[in-house]
């Protein structure tokens, strides 16, 4: 039996058909006391959304959250990074793969403790839409996203509704659908290295990479969770992506992240 999940906040609307801009203000917004540990609360407070629902949205669809004692911490990684340069195409890709990834930590009282908010997109994404080493355009049409969506959200017919068109929305503005056909990701920027670093940022928030965790380490993560498959590529290009991705995050994020959480432990322990 297909497993089956809530929609959460995503049935509201964050302006998708328009672009990725309100999220990438919200995330700048949210940490513009600087890149570093923030409560969930004080980000929701920061984020200037001005609404508790739509709060939501960045927080659990695309954000990490870290559980502590008494609150919740947002930490800071690639996607938070990458917000404070200029918003462009890239950051909607960036994003996109954020959603896809379907991996949000934990926070007090969160209906997903496994992180997995937005779990059927991915698995959308790795099970139905990757054949061959690439997307395929039929899993995008409306018929075939509906005839997912039954199957796959617990909710009203008209929920369903609202998270069909918020996804084709997302689609759309991050270039991956032009006119409702799929055009693919473009993969000859720097989003997919940003992208793979993401993902391991979130592995290391996670506890599944460690500060002894080498190069094949990181590699073999990479391929577990088919992340090639939510780049939009093959084993191989994917391949070349990781080994360009450790080259710069192990010289210049790798040890910040440790770092981080070695602030948050002292956050939680104050």
């Amino acid at each position: 039996m297909a497993d089956t999940y809530t929609p959460g906040s995503y049935t509201k609307n964050f302006s998708w058909h328009r672009s990725y801009k309100k999220l990438h203000n919200a995330i700048r917004n949210g940490f513009s006391l600087g890149l570093a540990p923030i409560p969930r609360e004080m980000w929701r407070e920061r984020s200037r959304i001005g609404d508790s629902n739509r709060e939501l949205i960045p927080l659990n669809f695309f954000l990490y959250s870290r559980r502590g004692l008494n609150e919740d911490f947002i930490l800071v990684d690639r996607l938070v990074e990458r917000a404070f340069a200029d918003y462009d195409i890239d950051f909607a890709r960036l994003a996109l793969f954020a959603f896809h990834l379907a991996a949000s930590g934990n926070w007090h009282h969160s209906k997903w403790p496994d992180g997995r908010v937005a779990g059927w997109a991915n698995e959308l994404i790795r099970t139905i839409a990757w054949k061959a080493g690439q997307w395929k355009n039929e899993a995008f049409t409306e018929g075939a996203l509906k005839s997912f969506l039954d199957e796959r959200i617990d909710g009203e017919e008209v929920t369903k509704r609202k998270v069909l068109t918020n996804y084709r929305y997302m689609l759309t503005s991050a270039g991956v659908l032009v006119d409702g056909r799929l055009q693919g990701p473009e993969l000859r920027t720097p989003w997919p290295i940003d992208a793979t670093q993401l993902f391991w940022d979130r592995q290391i928030f996670d506890g599944a990479l460690q500060r002894t965790s080498g190069a094949h380490e990181f590699e073999a993560t990479f391929f577990r969770h088919e992340i090639f498959k939510l780049l939009g590529c093959g084993p191989e290009q994917g391949r070349a992506f990781v080994l360009s991705a450790y080259r710069d995050y192990s010289t210049k994020r790798l040890a910040k992240r440790f770092q981080q959480l070695d602030e948050l432990k002292g956050l939680i322990a104050a």
